[in-house]
């Protein structure tokens, strides 16, 4: 949980260190380093997974993923490929590529062909499309690879393409957001281990036993108050744990200069950075809750660890400064804990209260 808040909280601070992912494309909501996307492909007759990670304006990698099944006696496959673009170029054009886990059969080879296309395609419908606001867009667009007209949904939440979702006419789902995160460091295995979700995973069998009769009080931290009682522990100045179930902290963001005329478009850089997953902990997007209220911003969301067999709640209450930054409170329980005092938890939410 504190790894993963603080990577959150570091790519807050360096939002000026951000580009556009595909040439021609001025993005509201800028990519950053080692962010990437995965869809789930109902495409294939497999279960199947498609990923797109974003390195720099003319590097990427794109990964294909499905797992063995032993009805259909097929094996597992994992291919990805890793390239380069002329990015001075306005048309996507491909300066080199590595690609691993192919066999060299016809099979992989289309799979290949599949990820280049998947890439030109959307690369090229993207640069067509000007998104600046933070309202999803949906179109309809001829595309003859998913058999003809379909809706293709975009959101600047969604890095790279900005593709949320792509349905056919009837509103069946062909292509549509699992998880978007970010790479921590070059050594990050996030991107090319991830296996996708068949089902909603579940978290561990955990106990939880509260202080029937704990006495709650006011913690203070700047402008923001909450009510907690004694079953927590004052970690520091900001944080707050309730023993290895969960995690509270209380901090806040300073707008950079650079969007002191653009605060909506800040708003949305903040969004996406919260939503993200990083390391093996891996947001469930279909589950992501947001509702913006004036100066209030609610965000909750659910990040299964595969690696560890976790899954966590995480409740993030956004609230506008004077300044024009933002007080964050961020709540983080193990959704095994959270399922079994769901009231008290959202109390605590609740008691939240800010003064300048």
């Amino acid at each position: 949980m504190k790894k993963r808040f603080a990577s959150v909280l570091l790519a807050a601070v360096l939002l000026c260190a951000s580009a556009s992912a595909i040439p021609l494309v001025k993005q509201y909501t800028p990519d950053f380093s080692g962010e990437f996307v995965y869809y789930r492909d109902n495409s294939f007759t497999s279960p199947s997974i498609i990923g797109i990670v974003y390195y720099n304006e003319s590097t990427y990698g794109a990964r294909y993923y499905c797992p063995a099944d032993k009805a259909a006696q097929t094996v597992e496959r994992d291919i990805s490929i890793y390239f380069t673009i002329d990015a001075e170029n306005n048309s996507i054009e491909l300066t080199g590529e590595n690609i691993f886990g192919s066999d060299g059969s016809q099979d992989d080879a289309d799979i290949v062909n599949y990820l280049h296309d998947f890439f030109y395609e959307f690369a090229e419908r993207r640069q067509k499309l000007d998104l600046q606001g933070p309202e999803a867009v949906t179109v309809t667009d001829d595309f003859a690879q998913f058999g003809g007209d379909v809706k293709i949904t975009y959101n600047n939440l969604i890095p790279i393409f900005n593709m949320e979702r792509l349905s056919t006419l009837d509103g069946d789902d062909v292509l549509y957001v699992e998880t978007v995160g970010i790479l921590t460091d070059s050594n990050d295995p996030a991107f090319s281990s991830y296996k996708g979700m068949m089902k909603l995973p579940k978290d561990k069998s955990r106990s939880f036993d509260k202080k029937a009769f704990a006495k709650a009080k006011q913690f203070s931290v700047g402008c923001q108050s909450v009510s907690l009682d004694d079953s927590w522990k004052q970690e520091s100045d900001n944080m707050f744990l309730l023993g290895d179930n969960a995690l509270l902290t209380l901090n806040e963001i300073a707008r950079p200069e650079l969007f002191k005329d653009s605060p909506d478009q800040f708003l949305e850089i903040l969004m996406r950075k919260l939503s993200e997953g990083s390391s093996t902990s891996y947001t469930i997007w279909t589950k992501r809750k947001s509702c913006i209220n004036g100066d209030s911003v609610k965000l909750d969301s659910i990040f299964w660890d595969p690696v560890e067999g976790n899954v966590t709640r995480d409740f993030k209450r956004l609230t506008k400064l004077s300044s024009g930054g933002y007080a964050l409170l961020s709540l983080t329980v193990f959704d095994g804990v959270y399922s079994k005092k769901k009231s008290y938890f959202d109390k605590i939410l609740g008691s939240l209260t800010i003064k300048e």
